[in-house]
């Protein structure tokens, strides 16, 4: 008998390696002033909607119950931490620092590092809007993948704005800078060069695919500074160079990049954008930023950041790792 696509049994020996992941996770957590909090694996798809983008929508699983209200199993859980706190827990004292560890659910194509059925670890700082909740939600990835012994994690880091300001100071229009970003995520630099060709923009085509094709430091913030010429996009700039500084301070700035391409669901996210990796898998580990805008679509005006990891991604990353390691000795 076949499981479903996208789905697994988890087996004694499996599952304890599963829940080793897990609790690790949960006491960087802890260590972070995190309270763990558990959402309903099903939530009603109108407010789900809020919170999602376009491409998540599409891989949402849906169903009516006998009242005929439209039900979704919940794809991420960043939405549904949102939803309670705009519901249950408006009174609390800001900053909210909430974690979980729960199984979501996404209709998309079964792959190595890509299951219909996932659990999702993370966090969510609600009511803080500094450089320091920034920084915050960033070094607790670093120390979580570090807790796991993959200590040479690395992290791409972005800003939402900053791709924003450089496609704006091209006279583009918002339409336009959307088909721009789509082919900025995906790397398609063919693309993007005849895109902005037919917009008639071919002359800053060489210098934004540079910038988008370059990883780096502080070199990358002062290539993109001539560009940036709205307010929101230079305080994006100066956001990740505070970043990189604080980074600097805790012996991470070697473990961080800034990589202009970047975005993650672009709809989503508002300001500083992050990723973590390991050279053993192809995908990222781990990855978030901050979305000011979600609360206040719930009717909770608050500012909020977080990251989430997929434990499945962790556990492939581990056994490449001992793998390796025991190749080498």
């Amino acid at each position: 008998m076949r499981l479903p696509a996208g789905t697994r049994d988890w087996l004694p020996s499996e599952l304890q390696q599963k829940r080793a992941v897990e609790n690790e996770l949960r006491a960087v957590f802890e260590r972070w002033g995190y309270a763990e909090a558990q959402t309903p694996n099903f939530e009603r798809f109108d407010v789900l909607e809020m919170g999602l983008g376009d491409a998540v929508i599409a891989e949402t699983f849906l169903f009516d119950d006998r009242r005929g209200t439209q039900l979704a199993l919940r794809p991420e859980m960043t939405t549904p931490i949102a939803r309670l706190v705009s519901t249950r827990m408006r009174e609390a004292e800001l900053p909210l620092r909430l974690s979980y560890v729960q199984p979501v659910y996404r209709y998309e194509e079964p792959q190595e590092g890509r299951m219909r059925e996932f659990t999702q670890a993370g966090l969510e700082l609600i009511g803080a809007e500094s450089a320091d909740a920034d920084a915050e939600a960033l070094f607790s990835a670093v120390e979580a993948l570090d807790a796991l012994g993959l200590d040479d994690a690395l992290f791409d880091v972005n800003h939402a704005a900053v791709v924003d300001g450089i496609l704006s100071s091209l006279g583009l229009e918002p339409a336009e800078i959307g088909g721009c970003k789509a082919l900025i995520a995906k790397r398609n630099i063919v693309a993007l060069r005849a895109r902005l060709a037919a917009l008639g923009r071919s002359e800053a085509t060489e210098l934004l695919v540079r910038l988008v094709m370059t990883r780096g430091r502080s070199e990358v913030i002062e290539m993109a500074r001539p560009l940036c010429r709205s307010e929101r996009s230079r305080a994006g700039l100066d956001r990740l160079e505070t970043l990189l500084a604080r980074a600097g301070g805790r012996g991470y700035r070697e473990r961080i990049h800034i990589d202009l391409s970047l975005l993650r669901d672009f709809e989503y996210y508002t300001g500083v954008v992050f990723e973590g990796f390991v050279g053993e898998v192809g995908f990222s580990l781990c990855g978030g930023g901050r979305y000011d805008e979600l609360l206040p679509r719930l009717g909770f005006d608050a500012g909020a950041c977080g990251w989430s990891a997929s434990i499945e991604r962790l556990l492939i990353a581990l056994e490449r790792r001992r793998g390796r390691l025991e190749a080498e000795r």
